[in-house]
């Protein structure tokens, strides 16, 4: 059966994307096959994290009725790791603002997905905020991994989300980012989690070289045996623990 994860974020600027891609190419290196889908029609990022080529088929062609979304499906250079991208031009944004879409698709083909590739793992990304796409998104998952930078100001926002999350049938977790050097970790985590409601997956610490790969790169390819992605290895853990991402 297929495990659905959503990773969302109250405010862009998070990492949640280059996240969502790390997770992706280590669930796919230790052998499960694993779909990607860009939900963020507004500000795609994970056809240029994943190096994909221009080609027919998006997200955005499945929901104007151009192609099934088992076309979409972009193979990628790690066997068993397919990603469907956003929509390949600015046009696409515009026909589904102004002609609109059956939000019922996304569910249908989120679960075709899955059963076309026998898929272990589904990742879908989101646009920061709420809308329609990041929703239902999460009507549609068995985990909600919700992403903030470690700042009052940043974690102030997760509150309504935790609380969206809270009344799906859904189990959600709390990720900080770019946590600076020297943080108490521990004291982070009791803070976090007794503010917010929601189990603590992981902290991942600001690490300049993630900047210097300039999106080219995914971090866990370029450098496999940094600190960094032990974090990321974390993270997996803590969602395959039932007992530490409990259900609201």
């Amino acid at each position: 059966m297929t495990r659905t994860i959503v990773v969302h974020s109250h405010r862009g600027g998070t990492g949640k994307s280059s996240v969502l891609a790390n997770l992706a190419v280590l669930l796919a290196a230790g052998g499960l096959r694993v779909g990607v889908v860009d939900t963020d029609l507004q500000s795609p990022t994970l056809d240029l994290l994943f190096g994909l080529a221009p080609g027919p088929g998006s997200l955005a062609d499945y929901l104007l009725g151009r192609c099934e979304i088992e076309a979409a499906a972009r193979r990628t250079v790690l066997p068993g790791l397919y990603v469907v991208p956003a929509r390949s031009g600015t046009a696409d944004l515009r026909e589904l603002m102004t002609t609109g879409y059956d939000v019922g698709l996304l569910p249908e083909g989120f679960d075709r997905l899955a059963q076309r590739f026998a898929l272990d793992v589904l990742l879908l990304d989101t646009h920061a905020g709420l809308n329609n796409e990041s929703v239902t998104a999460m009507g549609s998952a068995d985990i909600v991994l919700i992403m903030a930078r470690a700042d009052r100001v940043d974690l102030s926002g997760v509150e309504e989300t935790i609380a969206l999350a809270g009344r799906l049938a859904c189990r959600r977790a709390l990720v900080l980012s770019m946590a600076p050097e020297g943080i108490d970790r521990e004291d982070v985590r009791r803070r976090a989690e007794e503010v917010y409601g929601a189990p603590l997956a992981g902290i991942l610490p600001y690490v300049p070289q993630m900047a210097a790969l300039y999106g080219e790169r995914i971090f866990a390819e370029a450098l496999p045996d940094h600190p960094l992605v032990g974090e990321f290895r974390a993270i997996l853990s803590a969602l395959d623990a039932r007992d530490e991402v409990s259900r609201a």
